[in-house]
């Protein structure tokens, strides 16, 4: 890095003093001449002590930051001394961070005027220059910083080149970044800008060139190869770069971010085989951070699919973890990969992991608990439900789990508690809340509380008119316990109508016909219904159709189909023994 020399407070009390002495201190010879001595009552030796003793003042003021009372000191002392460099540097100084810049700038060009080689002067001219957007002048004031003084620190000339950027002038800005390298050598910073005005002058071959001259440089730092890499990758010469990056990789084979780089590439070529090699190097170093890792992970995830290279896939995944032991997201990633691979057991340990080291993903709680879900291990979806809400409280969704494994477990009272309170929570999602209150009305139906069920129903059904299965739940236990049939009629009518091949929807508009006595009506819908399902009570309630519309002996033949489904009412037998219907509404 480049190293300015400071000009602190102390090197500048120091110029001051010794301007000071300049303007009447003189060394006393031997043998002073009368015409040396100054009589004690000489006004001008009175002025230099109250100088410097204002110098003192206002240096003592900056120290604790009161610069108001510094200027204040600074500018008697610049009555007696008008024409002293470094006063008027310290009076230019605090001018310009007061943003007076104007001022600042009349009482730094004094300074320069008087002293043409001292960089501390020529700097801070030409920052207020540049502040007050004089860009001209301000790379005229630091051309002649280097001009006037030999010792001047190299860092001047970035500021310098920075000006002739920002003035456009790319071949003004490329020299002065010629003559930081002529001083200090090769930098990075210095490089890229290098690099970055080759590329606004559409010289592609000299800004690879420029990359590559810093490689060279410095050629166990990956990035700069991955720099190069990527100016040829936007320019369309995505083989250059893969080319080059292979390249530099023969003579430098551990470089991580190469490896990565060059990884990333064959992937998004679509070429995995070449691509696993590389990320396995790349994934098992602690310099590639875990974010890039997993991007990468996922995207490999949703394209690979054969068998070799979903082993391959597992192997990296492995190498996440053993790189990234304590980091949830590493295992979360793993339980995606399997969770993909429809391999539910393993990726179920995978998100346990993740979820026992940090439980602040909700994601994971939920795709664990789909998991567990879709097992039907409901006494596990129950136990994770309550541990993720111990970090998530105020999520519906998961009081809809807890719920969901309470009420397969038959715990009817632990279910309407779950989701009466999730429902309690849920604001401006109308389907969410229909969602909860159909759950509500299945819940209090299993635990004989019809009333609120049907209430529950409703309230389903008005928050969002689309719910189909509120709609047929509703209807059908109307339809078994022969209430408000119209109403029933009403909303499964509307279903089927929406889902006119949905088997279960059909048996139960057919049901609520044939409660209602309408039994050839009752029958179109069984009928299609039954083509269409294996139902066991799906298959009797056409037989039962069939009798009441005077097929008796069909009717026998499909409550016999029915018994043999498995699952039909405790009718069933009574049915085919005594050939007549029975009602086994509640």
């Amino acid at each position: 890095m480049l190293n300015r020399v400071g000009n602190s407070v102390s090197s500048i009390f120091v110029l001051l003093l010794i301007a000071m002495a300049q303007l009447g201190y003189a060394q006393v010879p031997d043998t002073p001449q009368q015409e040396d001595i100054l009589p004690e009552a000489d006004p001008l030796k009175v002025d230099r002590f109250n100088v410097e003793f204002l110098i003192v003042e206002g240096m003592h003021h900056l120290a604790i930051d009161d610069k108001a009372k510094a200027l204040d000191s600074f500018m008697k002392a610049h009555q007696i001394m008008p024409e002293n460099a470094a006063l008027n540097y310290q009076i230019a100084k605090i001018l310009k961070d007061s943003d007076d810049k104007n001022q600042a700038l009349f009482y730094i060009s004094k300074s320069t005027e008087k002293d043409q080689s001292n960089y501390y002067y020529q700097a801070l001219k030409a920052e207020i220059q540049t502040e007050l957007g004089s860009l001209s002048e301000a790379i005229q004031t630091y051309e002649n910083l280097y001009k006037f003084s030999e010792n001047a620190p190299d860092d001047y000339l970035l500021e310098l080149a920075a000006l002739y950027l920002y003035s456009n002038d790319l071949n003004m800005a490329l020299n002065t970044y010629d003559r930081i390298e002529s001083r200090i050598g090769i930098l990075e910073e210095v490089s890229t800008q290098k690099q970055k005005i080759y590329l606004k002058q559409n010289k592609l071959k000299e800004a690879i060139e420029e990359g590559k001259r810093l490689v060279n440089a410095y050629p166990k730092i990956g990035d700069y190869a991955v720099s190069v890499a990527q100016i040829m990758l936007s320019n369309d010469k995505k083989d250059d770069a893969i080319n080059y990056l292979k390249s530099y990789l023969d003579d430098y084979p551990n470089q991580a971010l190469v490896q990565m780089e060059l990884a990333k590439l064959y992937r998004q070529n679509g070429e995995f085989e070449l691509a696993l090699p590389y990320f396995e190097k790349a994934f098992t170093s602690e310099e590639i951070p875990l974010e890039d890792k997993l991007n990468n992970f996922v995207a490999l995830i949703q394209k690979i699919t054969s068998e070799n290279e979903q082993k391959k896939l597992k192997a990296l995944g492995q190498n996440i973890i053993k790189i990234h032991s304590t980091d949830a997201n590493a295992y979360a990633a793993n339980g995606d990969l399997y969770f993909a691979l429809n391999q539910k057991d393993s990726a179920k340990y995978f998100y346990s992991k993740a979820v026992n080291i940090n439980g602040d993903n909700l994601q994971l709680w939920q795709n664990l608990l789909s998991i567990e879900m879709e097992s039907a291990n409901y006494k596990n979806v129950v136990k994770y439900a309550d541990e993720a809400l111990t970090y998530f409280p105020n999520q519906p969704v998961l009081y809809l789990y807890g719920g969901s494994g309470h009420f397969s477990l038959k715990n009817y009272k632990m279910a309407i508690m779950n989701w009466e309170q999730g429902k309690s929570i849920v604001y401006g999602n109308p389907r969410l809340k229909s969602t909860f209150a159909a759950q509500l009305g299945d819940a209090y139906h299993a635990n004989q509380q019809f009333d609120k069920s049907f209430r529950s129903y409703e309230e389903a059904i008005e928050a969002n008119p689309s719910n189909y299965f509120a709609i047929n739940n509703y209807a059908y236990y109307l339809s078994l316990r022969k209430e408000n049939l119209d109403r029933a009629k009403e909303l499964s009518s509307r279903m089927v109508q929406a889902n006119p091949d949905n088997a279960t929807f059909l048996d139960t508009h057919g049901w609520v016909l044939f409660q209602k006595e309408e039994y050839e009506e009752a029958l179109k819908y069984l009928e299609k219904a039954a083509e269409n399902s294996n139902s066991a009570t799906i298959v009797e309630h056409y037989a039962d159709a069939l009798f009441k519309t005077g097929d008796k002996d069909r009717a026998l033949e499909v409550w016999k189909k029915a018994k043999s489904l498995g699952g039909a009412s405790d009718l069933i037998d009574k049915k085919i023994s005594e050939k007549k219907y029975y009602d086994a509404s509640i």
